[in-house]
């Protein structure tokens, strides 16, 4: 009993040490990594179109977010919510140049993130 109640009060330590955990999707949160960079590296033909790219590209940086966050990797979920935000004003923006500016920014820091998680992996 006494093991278990160590094991149980230890667990949230054991779990932030830096490995996946089992069933975590982690591999999807670096697909949809690798297809917003692949998105935020394309010509932006027009204004629909990028608004459109933006939605998709929230959708995804949000999902992976929240991927790497329930896999305990916080500072690639971190990494991955800062090219969330820089992407959040495409949906709406109404500027050809402007759109190309957030789409850089996003593939800047997306990365950002990728190569975290070739550096230091889910940390």
């Amino acid at each position: 009993m006494r093991n278990l109640l160590i094991l149980l009060a230890t667990s949230p330590l054991l779990m932030a040490q830096g490995l996946p955990r089992p069933y975590c999707a982690y591999g999807e949160g670096l697909a949809a990594l690798r297809a917003v960079a692949r998105e935020a590296a394309l010509p932006v033909p027009g204004i629909m179109e990028g608004r459109a790219r933006g939605e998709t590209v929230l959708r995804a940086l949000s999902g992976a977010a929240a991927t790497f966050t329930g896999c305990g990797c916080p500072r690639l979920a971190e990494l991955t919510r800062e090219a969330e935000r820089a992407a959040q004003g495409a949906p709406s923006e109404a500027s050809l140049a402007r759109l190309s500016a957030i789409f850089g920014q996003v593939a800047f820091r997306t990365q950002m993130a990728r190569e975290e998680a070739e550096r230091t992996g889910c940390r």
